[in-house]
Parts: structure tokens; C-alpha cells; sequence
């Protein structure tokens, strides 16, 4: 049985949103999922990675999916180029890579702080997506596409710098993992 070691979203924990309700769905299909909490205050993304790494550690990669939503689907990508898992969903991939750090409203910007801020304009995409070697499916919400247009180009980005993937479009979605219509998406596509 492989196990989905699965991030939440930023600022997020497991009562945050109803992520047990996704968890059940991925459970349903015959996996383990293991949810990794992550300290985000005062923290940046080398410290969610290195989080997602001690965890990470107690498994064989060859039996491992690691899986993230929004922060947490960046974070599972980058522990991905690192030691490779059997697969790698991302659920939601946030737009927070060097070339994006550009075109992010200064608001934004402001909200996720200058360390943050210097820690993401230092992850170059496409040096990091040649590193996937394993299965990636890459989830986006249909009405979050709209909403937010660079985590549509950056999903577009990905499905043409990662080798072995697929993009599921979540129909009339919003940027929420735990929406019925996200979890009937994972259900289908896992």
C-alpha cells in the first residue's frame, strides 16, 4: 500500500478546512495518507521542504506520493526533486517561483513578507521541474484559473516542463482541495 504524504495550504492545519474529507476520498481509493503539519509562522519555504524532508524520511520513495495543496503543493514539489516519489499530485500549485515573483500584486508581495519573498524568487522552475522523474498530476480549480491567471500559466508552465504529467481541470472550482467537486476530481484522476 503506498502512503500520500499530504501538505495543507498555507497557514492552514487539519481543522483548518475540511481536509479530512479529502483525506477519507484518497483513503477511499486504497492509499495511507499521512497529513504533515507545517509550522508557517515566521518560517519560509526551505523550512516547510526540510518539515516535509523528516517525515519523507521514514518511508521508501518507491512507496511514497507526495502530495500538497497551494503552498503545500510547492513544497511537495520541490522535496520531489530531491528524492523522487512514486507519484506527485499537486493539488492547486501556487505561482511563487522566481520568474513569477515579477508579475505578483505588491499586496501579495507585502502579505507573504520580504524572507518569503527572498526565499521564493530563488526557486527557478524549469532547473527544478527537469528534476521530477515520477507521475505528476496537476489539479486546478476551473474558477480559480479565472480568478487568479498566474496559477493558470504557472499550471500551464508545468505541464509543458515536467515530464510524465497531467492536468486535471476541476470543473467550476474554486482554490479549495475539500470542495466536493475537487475531491470527485482526485477520486477520478488517482
Amino acid at each position: 500500500m503506498k502512503t500520500v504524504l499530504f501538505v495543507p495550504g498555507f497557514m492552514e492545519d487539519l481543522t483548518s478546512r475540511n481536509y479530512q474529507k479529502t483525506i477519507k476520498a484518497i483513503e477511499e481509493k486504497g492509499y495511507k495518507v499521512k497529513f504533515v503539519p507545517i509550522k508557517w509562522k515566521r518560517t519560509t519555504i526551505n523550512d516547510w521542504v526540510e518539515e516535509l524532508e523528516k517525515e519523507y524520511l521514514k518511508y521508501d520513495p518507491k512507496n511514497v506520493i507526495l502530495a500538497g495543496f497551494s503552498y503545500g503543493s510547492m513544497t511537495a514539489f520541490i522535496s520531489a526533486t530531491k528524492k523522487n516519489p512514486s507519484e506527485l499530485w499537486l493539488f492547486s500549485l501556487s505561482p511563487y517561483f522566481s520568474d513569477d515573483m515579477s508579475k505578483m500584486k505588491k499586496l501579495w508581495l507585502k502579505y507573504i513578507g520580504k524572507h518569503r519573498d527572498v526565499a521564493f524568487s530563488k526557486l527557478d522552475f524549469n532547473k527544478l521541474a527537469i528534476k521530477i522523474k515520477c507521475k505528476t498530476l496537476i489539479f486546478i480549480g476551473e474558477a480559480e484559473m479565472k480568478k487568479y491567471p498566474l496559477m493558470e500559466t504557472r499550471t500551464k508552465i508545468a505541464h509543458q516542463k515536467i515530464k510524465n504529467n497531467q492536468v486535471i481541470i476541476v470543473p467550476n472550482c474554486k482554490h479549495d482541495v475539500t470542495d466536493e467537486r475537487y475531491i470527485t476530481s482526485i477520486k477520478e484522476n488517482i
